[in-house]
């Protein structure tokens, strides 16, 4: 770096002394960077390094080396300060430079490490066979490996425009390179195991350069590489030359594998075919081998399938998920031979196994033949089965021969593709035989479902809406079906995939209560109707008293085990058994859930299996509330004088037989009004009472226990408690059907539920599963609500049972009570029944307010006043006014 001579004339100072070191430095490294800027525009150009390890380190990274997530670029650095004034605005300047440089080579080096892995592998491996080369022919090379050498510079030379962007330059000198391999003559200046060898590198480098050829054909469209070709005209010569490569495969394969085992010289010529040869023959047997322990993968799938279906017990979801499983099956044996056969590729591709490895697209051929006879079969049985017709062993059997024949037609073209796969990799020849293959294949499939057609005509109309119907009986007009029939092939494949993924969810209860909105939705909007108003339509009594909550006298009630008594009964047993202190047992859940009618189960039980347990079963009077009246009504039920309270109930343990006492109404405790929660501690006392002699179990309702456990939080008089589930759709369809069935009466279904279109058209098991499903959803797994709507969704007509829809009254009647009103519900909701005295306590109302509150809801027809002046909620509107406050914040649960 040259200082103005003013500069250099003033006096030395130690910051202008540093700054000079520093700038000598700077002048380096600018220069360093200068020359790696040149040495990567030169790479660009097309003037290659003489190693690879060179080009790695002017890369920063190896150039067959994967891409890292992130490569940030190169952070600007500060300019330094010298200190030295006079140094200060060369050292800027050369800062400067040096930033640029840095930014500038990164952007070069970007371009060449932005190219595809594949293509950045080839370029590696093209300058380790140049590399080989030179140390193989040595300095100077002999006159018969000098082609050899021009070639591979040729190449590398050929593929540096690859980093900017230039294919078509690259494709067409690429193609004529690799159209024409310079030859290898056998000449006095080299000797036998130099000319393998070289012959060795040479198809090397031809695998390489077909490599890099299949790859710009595969990240190019078709039209886009003949356009880079010379145009359409070019074709013709382009599919003659892939021809000929691959006609000179099998040529390059024994020269490669005589290179390879005989580059030494020390064996015949034959050695390399003969070991090949057994390699071949020990291959096909561990094919045949691999073939039949494969097949046992199906038997062990059918087997784990038979053990999830064992184990699943009552949980119907995991035999439907095991469907997966069994469905598998079949297609496993399959995949897991072409997993091998892909995972042994890289191994067989050896001197002593190349003929195998290139025999290795037959194996797989014969693989795709296997999976397409499973698929055809599977196609002509799920057809089948759509339309709801179910094939006998003889129709199963033609259905495989069937499919056999379609597989077999398509089993030369798919050789083909994979012999061409392997030898040339993407390319014009492989594009057109895919097409061919494509257009076989779907007119293979138009004759393969001529065999169902009109099991496919009827699958189809699950799906596609009935406007569309004259359409599709041209396009599946005999005359045309095989022609068309594949087009919609699509609309049966989402038939049968929503089919399945009915069947797997179908013991899901959101999809259940999803599907049946949707149904809901449907069928109102299709039929215009509006929403019910609540009010029951006029039964025979002589039907309707076998949906009432208790059945004519003299007849044996349908038994529907939810499990509540059994879970009941478990408690109480261990308690009698001496197998746990707990001696109370709280039982809370919706009104109408079936609790009173299963103490009925669990008496019968206990019978059996605590014969010597006295049951003392005890219905709670409407707002017992005060603890003298609980400790009277205890009292009197065990004959025992509870005044003093819970002591006195100790006291009088010792000597009593084992005793369940039962206090069914358990909501009738307490009254949320001062003074009102006595009675409940009253009983709380009772519950944490320590009995060796006596068990309570309390019955109440889940909206006053939720209210109750907010007030006393974790006082609970109980730590055994069961929440009673909701009542499942089979449970609910066990319980209505056996009560129609008492009553003598037949059963239909409107037109509504049935299905007009379609394989379940007319078809009354699934229009039966259909309103169950709506029924569910509607009364939310309540049975007593379920009850209701099943008389409000029929019609007498003779000794017939018309059933539709089942349409619960709409909540959006309380939109205009008003809150106060809204308070009155809520308070009846958590107390299960009040009278007007008692919501005006517990609301803090005026009785006038209650009164007009009350009158709006037995108006509406929400609210029912039994005989003893108390108001309760309809049951069948008990579900929509308890989502509706609850949706207000109006109630606990």
């Amino acid at each position: 770096m040259l200082l103005s001579p003013a500069r250099a004339a003033e006096p030395d100072s130690a910051a202008c002394q540093a700054a000079r070191t520093l700038l000598a430095k700077l002048s380096e490294q600018q220069q360093q960077l200068a020359g790696q800027q040149q040495a990567l525009d030169a790479l660009l150009d097309g003037t290659l390094p003489t190693r690879l390890d060179t080009l790695n380190e002017q890369l920063g990274q190896p150039l067959d080396a994967p891409l890292p997530l992130t490569r940030p670029a190169p952070a600007r650095r500060p300019t330094p300060d010298s200190k030295c004034p006079s140094l200060q605005d060369d050292i800027s300047v050369l800062s400067d430079q040096i930033n640029s440089l840095r930014a500038a080579n990164e952007q070069l080096r970007r371009q060449v490490l932005t190219l595809p892995l594949p293509q950045r592998r080839a370029f590696a491996t093209l300058l380790q066979l140049r590399e080989q080369l030179r140390q193989v022919t040595g300095s100077p090379p002999p006159p018969a490996a000098q082609p050899l050498l021009q070639h591979i510079d040729s190449v590398l030379a050929t593929l540096a425009p690859l980093a900017r962007q230039q294919y078509s330059t690259v494709l067409e000198q690429l193609d004529r390179l690799w159209y024409l391999p310079p030859t290898v003559e056998q000449s006095t200046d080299i000797d036998h195991d130099t000319y393998l060898q070289l012959m060795g590198l040479r198809l090397q480098m031809q695998a390489q350069i077909r490599k890099l050829r299949a790859d710009l054909w595969q990240r190019r469209s078709l039209w886009q590489m003949v356009a880079s070709l010379g145009g359409f005209q070019q074709v013709p010569g382009i599919l003659a030359h892939e021809a000929e490569r691959i006609a000179r495969q099998g040529l390059d394969i024994f020269t490669l594998t005589r290179s390879d085992l005989s580059h030494e010289g020390h064996h015949p010529r034959t050695v390399p075919v003969i070991k090949n040869l057994v390699a071949v023959i020990l291959g096909i047997a561990a094919f045949v081998l691999l073939v039949r322990l494969a097949g046992r993968s199906r038997r062990a799938a059918l087997n784990l399938h038979d053990r999830v279906i064992r184990a699943s017990g009552d949980r119907r979801w995991l035999w439907n998920i095991s469907r997966l499983i069994s469905g598998l099956a079949p297609a496993l044996p399959w995949i897991l031979i072409w997993l091998v056969l892909d995972a042994l590729s890289p191994w067989l591709d050896q001197p002593a196994t190349r003929l195998l490895f290139w025999l290795l697209p037959v194996a797989k051929a014969y693989v795709i033949f296997g999976l397409m006879c499973l698929g055809g079969e599977w196609l002509l049985l799920r057809v089948a089965q759509g339309a709801g017709r179910y094939l006998n062993s003889e129709q199963s059997g033609q259905a495989t021969g069937q499919a056999r024949r379609f597989a077999l037609t398509l089993l030369p073209l798919w050789l083909a593709m994979m012999m061409i796969q392997a030898s040339l990799g993407p390319s014009l020849l492989y594009y057109l035989v895919g097409m061919v293959l494509l257009t076989a294949l779907y007119l293979a499939l138009g004759r393969l479902l001529v065999q169902r057609r009109d099991d496919y005509c009827i699958c189809l109309q699950a799906l596609l809406p009935s406007r569309l119907d004259p359409a599709v009986e041209v396009l599946l007009h005999p005359a045309v079906f095989w022609l068309f029939a594949p087009l919609l092939l699509p609309v049966a494949l989402v038939s049968f995939a929503v089919t399945f993924t009915d069947r797997v969810l179908g013991e899901f209860d959101w999809y259940v209560r999803l599907k049946a909105r949707w149904f809901r939705l449907r069928t109102r909007v299709a039929e215009g109707s509006s929403e019910d108003d609540g009010t029951e339509a006029p039964k025979s009594e002589h039907y309707e008293r076998w949906f009432a909550a208790t059945v004519p006298e003299g007849s044996k009630m349908p038994v529907i085990d939810t499990g509540l008594a059994s879970a009941m009964e478990k408690s109480i047993q261990r308690w009698h058994e001496d197998k746990t202190d707990e001696n109370a047992l709280i039982v809370a859940g919706e009104k109408g859930c079936g609790k009173s009618l299963s103490l009925q189960r669990l008496e019968k039980a206990l019978a059996q299996s605590c014969p010597d347990l006295n049951i003392v079963p005890l219905s709670v009077p409407a707002k017992t509330c005060t603890p003298e009246a609980i400790y009277t009504l205890v009292g009197e039920a065990l004959d025992t004088d509870l005044s003093q309270g819970p002591g006195a109930l100790v006291e009088s343990d010792e000597g009593r037989a084992p005793t369940l006492l039962v206090l069914d109404e358990g909501q009738n405790f307490f009254l949320a009004s001062i003074g009102g929660l006595d009675g409940w501690r009253a009983v709380q006392g009772l519950l944490n009472a320590r009995l060796n002699n006596i068990f309570l179990l309390l019955m109440i309702n889940n909206q006053s226990w939720a209210y109750l456990n907010n007030v006393f939080g974790h006082d609970s008089p109980s730590r055994n408690v069961i929440r009673v589930k909701r009542w499942g759709q089979t449970d609910l369809r066990a319980l209505i059907l056996s009560r129609h069935q008492l009553s003598g009466y037949t059963l239909r279904y409107d037109e509504a539920l049935l299905s007009s279109r379609g394989p379940e058209a007319g078809n009354v098991r699934n229009a039966e599963q259909r309103y169950f499903s709506l029924l569910w959803d509607a009364s939310r797994g309540n049975p007593m609500v379920a009850l209701r709507l099943w008389l409000t969704s029929s019609k007498l007509r003779g000794k017939q049972v018309l059933v539709g829809l089942p349409t619960p009254p709409s909540a959006s009647v309380l939109d205009g009570m008003g809150d106060t009103a809204l308070f009155v519900y809520a308070a009846i909701a958590t107390h299960e029944n009040l009278t007007t005295a008692e919501i005006s306590a517990v609301t803090h109302l005026a009785e006038p307010v209650v009164r007009y509150a009350l009158k709006a809801g037995f108006d509406t027809g929400f609210l029912q006043k039994s005989e003893d002046g108390r108001y309760r909620l309809v049951p069948l509107w008990y579900q929509q006014v308890i989502s509706y406050l609850t949706g207000k914040n109006l109630l606990n649960e």
